[in-house]
C-alpha cells in the first residue's frame, strides 16, 4: 500500500493525470495506477519516494504540533527516524513554505524563554540556536534578525535579571587577569577560587570597582555595550539611592 496526495506528487516534480490515474516522475517514468497491475522496479521507486514524503510530512506535522521547532532541529529529527536526506529536506522546505516552520519566530521564543525571562546572556541564545536554524538560510542572519526585533526594554529586563542572577550566586570576585588587560574580571563562588586568585569581599570594593566586574561580565554573555552602559547608568542611581 502506497500512501501519497497531490501536494506530495508536485514537491517532488511529478505530475498526476486524474482520468487516465497515470503518475508522470520527474525523470518522464509513467505509472498507471490501475486494477491490480504490477509495477517494474523504477515504478515502485517512484510510489516509494512518494510515500516516504507523505509520511515524513505526517511526522513532521506530528512533531510540531507538540513543540516549536527549528529548521535544521527538525530535519535532523526526521534523519533519526529513518528519511533520506532528499526526503527530509523536501519535507522541510513544505514546513517552511507553509510557516508551520518558522526559524525567526523559534528565534523570538528563544529570545523571551532564555533571554528576558531567565536573564541568560545572547551568547548562550546563540550557542542554543546556532544547530538548530538555517537550514535554507545562513544562521547568522536569522540571529540578526530575532536580536534587532528585539525592544530594548526587554533587552534592558534581560540585564537586569543577568545582574541579579550574578550577584545572588556570587560570594566574591576575582580579577581574571593580571596583565595589562586589567579591565577583564570573571565572577564565581568562593569554592571554585583557584589558588592564586585573590578574594575580594564585594563589599570592600569601591562603587567604580563593582561597575567594572559587573560591566565585563554582562559583555562576556554577549549583551550589546550600548544597552550595558544603558543599564550601569539606571543601576548608579538605584545605587545611590541606597546610600
Amino acid at each position: 500500500m502506497f500512501n501519497f496526495d497531490a501536494k506530495d506528487v508536485q514537491m517532488l516534480g511529478c505530475s498526476f493525470d486524474r482520468g487516465t490515474r497515470t503518475l508522470m516522475a520527474a525523470d518522464r517514468t509513467a505509472v498507471t495506477l490501475v486494477g491490480d497491475e504490477s509495477f517494474d522496479e523504477g515504478a515502485v521507486s517512484v510510489l516509494d519516494r512518494l510515500n516516504a514524503l507523505h509520511k515524513a510530512r505526517k511526522d513532521a506535522l506530528s512533531i510540531v504540533s507538540r513543540a516549536e521547532q527549528a529548521s535544521k532541529q527538525l530535519y535532523e529529527k526526521l534523519l533519526k527516524r529513518g528519511y533520506e536526506p532528499e526526503i527530509a529536506r523536501t519535507c522541510l522546505l513544505w514546513m517552511c513554505t507553509e510557516r508551520y516552520v518558522d526559524d525567526r519566530r523559534y528565534v523570538t521564543l528563544l529570545l523571551q524563554s532564555h533571554l528576558v525571562r531567565r536573564g541568560q546572556g545572547p551568547d548562550r541564545i546563540k550557542t542554543i540556536a546556532w544547530p538548530r536554524v538555517g537550514l535554507f538560510e545562513n544562521p547568522k542572519l536569522i540571529l540578526a534578525d530575532g536580536f534587532a526585533a528585539l525592544e530594548e526594554d526587554s533587552m534592558q529586563e534581560a540585564i537586569r535579571k543577568s545582574t541579579a542572577n550574578i550577584l545572588r550566586r556570587t560570594k566574591t570576585f576575582s580579577r581574571a587577569s593580571r596583565g595589562d588587560n586589567r579591565s577583564l574580571y570573571r565572577t564565581q563562588n568562593a569554592a571554585g577560587m583557584s589558588g592564586d586568585d585573590s578574594e575580594i569581599e564585594p563589599k570592600s570594593l569601591s562603587f567604580a570597582e563593582r561597575r567594572s566586574l559587573l560591566r565585563a561580565h554582562l559583555r562576556n554573555e554577549g549583551f550589546p555595550s550600548k544597552s550595558v552602559e544603558k543599564f550601569l547608568e539606571s543601576w548608579e542611581i538605584e545605587e545611590n539611592g541606597k546610600g
